[in-house]
């Protein structure tokens, strides 16, 4: 007899108080639209809204632990590491995600025991490995940790990322602002990429979910990339919509009147926002950050029935337009 097969174990966490309306929307989108998953949530202090939604899934395990040494920015190995004591297989996804499309599939495509990442809205390159005192045994092309498969063969290099997170230098480094620290310890992902770099990790074969025909990474307006865009009216939206960057429940206050309308303009077409709604509507949750906040925003909106590829295609066009003519006189300098 053939092995049982188990449904794909996706696990994420969550303990911001602002926060908790955006995972109730990435684990009622996954749910609804794939079926061969079990959704393994880590919230501790959970809110009521968490603990009703969630026992109203059967597919999801709710789990209040609060995990010891680590903070949410640096929970990702230690779950991991968790889940895969009960399973081959785990996903890891961020809480700001949409799922439009069944993501078990997604896997079944990669090598069973490949590590799997999601392809960063910038194509970029930096060695870092040795800024760790680990010589560079191989160019990582950069990445996001938004989408994490791992299966048991990876526990040593998800090991030696747990006790990265707990570095000091990585640790004082997270006490800056985001602008002021090191580029080898941005964030949890740059660690993880010095250690596939390194000479310790080099022979773990890794692959990405690709850029439009996987995951839609909504960074400013070019994020989502404009032929990406057009090209999704015919084949549908990307099964993952990630909600980059800046979050649409966060203020706007400090910026001048300008910065304002620019946000304002871009989260009102926000493919991350526009597809939330459509999430939020089965759930009859009604939340400020979905409505409209400015007069064009709202008509862009309109236009385009909210489709959450097109009603932000006239800011994305002149966007990519820019960072292009910027790339080429980069190479030209």
């Amino acid at each position: 007899m053939g092995e049982a097969h188990s449904p794909l174990c996706v696990c994420s966490y969550e303990d911001r108080a602002e926060a908790m309306d955006s995972l109730i929307l990435m684990g009622e989108s996954l749910c609804a639209v794939d079926k061969d998953v079990s959704l393994h949530l880590t919230v501790p202090d959970a809110p009521d809204s968490v603990r009703d939604w969630a026992r109203s899934r059967p597919e999801v395990v709710l789990s209040t632990t609060r995990p010891e040494g680590v903070t949410g920015w640096d929970v990702k190995p230690w779950l991991l590491l968790r889940e895969l004591n009960e399973t081959h297989e785990a996903l890891w996804l961020d809480s700001d995600m949409i799922v439009t499309g069944p993501i078990s599939r997604i896997v079944r495509d990669f090598p069973r025991d490949s590590l799997i990442f999601a392809e960063e809205w910038i194509r970029s390159q930096v060695a870092v490995s040795h800024l760790w005192g680990l010589p560079s045994a191989r160019p990582v092309l950069l990445f996001n940790n938004c989408f994490i498969r791992a299966t048991r063969a990876h526990r040593p290099l998800l090991e030696r990322w747990r006790q990265m997170t707990l570095d000091p230098r990585y640790r004082e480094a997270q006490a800056l602002p985001f602008e002021r620290r090191p580029i080898q310890a941005l964030h949890d992902g740059w660690l993880l990429i010095a250690l596939l770099e390194s000479e310790e990790f080099c022979q773990v074969p890794f692959d990405y979910i690709r850029l439009g025909r996987h995951i839609a990474q909504c960074a400013g307006s070019s994020g989502y990339r404009p032929h990406h865009r057009l090209l999704d009216l015919f084949r549908g939206l990307p099964p993952l919509i990630h909600g980059l960057g800046r979050k649409p429940w966060d203020s706007t206050h400090g910026q001048s009147r300008i910065q304002r309308f620019l946000l304002d303009l871009a989260t009102d077409v926000s493919p991350y926002v526009l597809a939330s709604r459509r999430v939020a509507r089965r759930l009859n949750m009604h939340k400020e950050w979905f409505e409209a906040r400015t007069s064009l925003g709202a008509i862009l909106r309109g236009l385009t029935a909210g489709h959450p590829g097109m009603a932000g295609l006239p800011l994305a066009v002149p966007h990519a337009t820019f960072r292009k003519i910027d790339q080429i006189r980069r190479k030209k300098g």
